[in-house]
């Protein structure tokens, strides 16, 4: 296998375009209480990138037979045969104890303790329960608030520290939005693969009502956030009230739209919204 297509292979393997802004959050929880770069921080957030790729490589394993079932991930890693199940567990194996040892190197223990646990969770609690429930995407988007939490504790912090604890649940709240919105992009496809789904539950008209809900739920989560001192700066506060103005209206097309384009549209928007307020975070504790 050339270089490039085993890079790239991996890249997929280890989900990467997931990776990245996972450690970008968990940049922005080292932030939080930091206020300052160094080289610890390096290894943390690297670290955390590494242990995502690790956990993303064994769900790959866990759902292979699944995947191969679904449009959607059909060609991933060990469906298309591009790599075998024993490598894949090798490079699984690699990524984890690799993102661990960073993070040992650089955080605490507590912050080890952290990534570990959220590592059962993902792998050992939410990718089972995903099988058996249409509402596992409840416990399962607690995955999205652990990232900052270990951050912020990896740099000194105590994870019941209002800010932190304010920050993870805006993470957590907003991942629920965030996998109905692709529920209802790839609801059908899940179902191939045999998982537990919301659309036998609800009728798609509701489950746009009830995502609609949670975009806005999300949305207010943020507005609070200075209130815990996770942002200070006004002009800060302003731009996050600006944007928030600007993406409620967007979400309410959910009412009347239903074409995917219209999801996929929202689904990107919401995205973005979560990078935006990242970065403004980081502003706010990095020069304010």
């Amino acid at each position: 296998m050339h270089t490039s297509t085993k890079i790239s292979t991996l890249s997929e393997l280890g989900k990467i375009k997931i990776a990245i802004p996972i450690a970008i959050s968990c940049f922005t929880g080292y932030l939080l209480y930091a206020s300052e770069f160094s080289l610890d921080m390096a290894y943390v957030v690297f670290g955390i990138f590494l242990i995502v790729a690790g956990a993303s490589a064994l769900n790959h394993i866990q759902e292979h037979k699944k995947d191969a079932l679904m449009d959607r991930t059909k060609f991933r890693p060990i469906p298309s045969g591009k790599i075998s199940i024993s490598e894949a567990v090798k490079w699984s194996v690699f990524f984890l104890l690799s993102g661990c040892g960073l993070l040992a190197l650089g955080g605490t223990t507590g912050s080890l303790w952290l990534a570990i646990f959220s590592i059962f969770w993902y792998n050992l609690v939410y990718t089972p329960l995903k099988q058996v429930s249409a509402f596992a995407v409840v416990p399962g988007a607690l995955s999205g608030a652990f990232p900052p939490m270990i951050g912020y504790v990896a740099a000194g912090g105590n994870f019941l520290d209002w800010p932190i604890l304010a920050l993870s649940f805006f993470f957590f709240i907003g991942q629920i939005p965030h996998f109905w919105l692709l529920l209802l992009l790839y609801g059908e496809d899940y179902k191939k693969g045999g998982f537990k789904v919301l659309i036998d539950v609800f009728s798609v008209k509701q489950i746009h009502n009830i995502t609609l809900i949670w975009i806005l739920a999300t949305i207010m989560v943020a507005l609070l956030l200075p209130i815990f001192d996770v942002l200070s700066s006004k002009v800060l506060i302003w731009s996050l009230l600006a944007m928030s103005l600007f993406i409620i209206p967007s979400s309410f097309v959910l009412l009347k739209n239903y074409d995917r384009t219209t999801v996929r549209k929202l689904f990107l928007q919401l995205n973005l919204y979560f990078l935006i307020i990242m970065i403004l975070i980081s502003i706010d504790k990095l020069y304010f």
